[in-house]
């Protein structure tokens, strides 16, 4: 048994999987801490600003990189190494190029409205975001670089660095000094730079090929990009519409929106790994596309998909029994005492989660057959339903009932959740199964033999999902 268990271990460690996941939940966890001190470390209209300085960032960086990046993972894992010289050096012309347009709107907005800008607290936002942009653009391409080749150790070392810097950074001003949000914004933007700087250093991240530029290699990111952009930011709007229209009702209110984001949180945490698990089979299926080989594409599509369907379903299950001690744990006592029926509220998401792997993994199968824009129209079709929905639970049911409580209209929006990701799913089925003869039945029998083979392939040293 022992011999087992040890087998098993340093096989999970040595995973890529594995690695992904732990990286993922690094940044989750140094995000959380970093999170926590500067709450306590800055005042609270400094924090304000600290929040809408890093928001905004997250968005253009999702436009910037959703450009480059996932255009990048697919040709790369497949190209040979002189085309993906050239794929490198076109990237990171297509980045600096997007970089000096954000960069012009930006500065000229701060010229023609500065007043405006600083009393809404975005200054330090439209000053030093094109310095954060620039800084964060190697270590980001050597991410890219190392997605591709499925070097998940690497990438976890590069987030590790980075994160945890920043963080110890932070943490040693809060005992011992006292700054404002400029300095930890400054704190931020060095940490990113000698991030950058090591990998520069490393030669990780094709800088070194910038001048190796093709037109066509240009084109060819550029057209798979437009639609994995638009997909990162659909995505980006599914997770905040909830939220956004909340707050936008007189009835609901803040507290409504504090409510509602604790089973949100929810589908974070399940996002950890299921993220992981789909920024490891998209480099995979994007090489075997590439080779057309459908053969290894539905091989390696079942094999992720179907087992992690079975995990899904194992923390549907944990989670339904102890849904009042995971409130209790994040929220405290006092959302239980003021709203018990907010447990509903994640019985809902806790069945949304039951869909989030088929549809995830769908739409990573759709990009690995250079079909963004299939995988882009079905994410705009959930957001529009999504928002329709919402729209319809928080203004139109207090309309017609106004007599019904607060908490049963966000029971709605979470089922309005549930609808979108239906919607999804089917669409995305539908795509795929045009483009590949998939099986919905074969999916759960392969996680059924996954799970049943388990053991010989320990033994046997086999890969997980191959």
């Amino acid at each position: 048994m022992w011999v087992f268990l040890k087998q098993i271990s340093f096989k999970i460690v040595k995973d890529a999987n594995f690695l992904s996941f732990a990286g993922n939940l690094s940044t989750a966890l140094a995000g959380l801490f970093s999170y926590m001190i500067l709450l306590r470390m800055l005042s609270i209209n400094e924090f304000g600003v600290w929040v809408l300085f890093t928001t905004p960032a997250s968005l253009i960086d999702m436009l910037r990189f959703g450009v480059t990046r996932e255009a990048l993972v697919r040709y790369l894992s497949g190209s040979s190494a002189e085309d993906r010289k050239y794929y490198l050096g076109s990237a990171w012309v297509v980045g600096l190029l997007i970089l000096v347009f954000i960069t012009f709107i930006l500065w000229m907005c701060l010229l023609l409205f500065p007043q405006p800008i600083r009393s809404s607290g975005y200054s330090l936002f439209f000053t030093w975001y094109p310095l954060l942009g620039f800084v964060t653009l190697p270590w980001n391409y050597a991410w890219s670089v190392f997605q591709a080749d499925v070097d998940f150790g690497r990438i976890f070392w590069i987030r590790f660095f980075n994160l945890c810097s920043f963080l110890l950074i932070i943490f040693f001003a809060y005992l011992y000094l006292k700054i404002d949000v400029g300095k930890v914004v400054f704190i931020y933007i060095s940490t990113n730079l000698a991030t950058s700087i090591f990998c520069i250093l490393k030669k990780w991240t094709g800088l070194q090929f910038i001048r190796k530029i093709s037109k066509i290699k240009i084109m060819d990111i550029l057209k798979y990009g437009r639609y994995s952009m638009g997909t990162r930011i659909g995505s980006g709007l599914l997770k905040g519409a909830d939220s956004f229209i909340i707050s936008f009702s007189a009835f609901m209110g803040p507290a409504s929106v504090a409510i509602y984001s604790i089973p949100m949180k929810y589908i974070e945490f399940i996002e950890i790994p299921l993220l992981s698990f789909a920024t490891t089979a998209f480099p995979r299926l994007s090489k075997m596309s590439m080779e057309n080989n459908i053969a290894g594409f539905k091989r390696i599509y079942y094999n992720y998909t179907g087992p992690i369907i079975y995990i899904f379903m194992l923390i549907a299950l944990v989670s339904l029994v102890f849904n009042k001690y995971f409130i209790l744990i994040l929220g405290g006592q006092k959302y239980l005492t003021s709203s018990p029926d907010i447990t509903y509220v994640l019985m809902v998401f806790i069945l949304l989660g039951l869909l989030m792997p088929l549809d995830r993994f769908t739409g990573v199968a759709l990009d690995s057959l250079n079909r963004p824009n299939k995988n882009f129209q079905k994410v705009v079709m959930m957001t529009t339903a999504n928002i329709l929905g919402d729209i319809f639970a928080v203004f139109g049911l207090h309309y017609f009932f106004p007599a019904m409580s607060q908490i049963t209209i966000l029971i709605f929006v979470a089922v309005a959740s549930i609808l979108f990701s239906v919607i999804g799913l089917f669409m995305g089925y539908h795509f795929l199964k045009k483009e590949i003869d998939i099986s919905f039945r074969m999916i759960f029998t392969k996680g059924y033999n996954f799970y049943k083979g388990l053991n010989n392939r320990i033994k046997n040293k086999e890969p997980f999902f191959e």
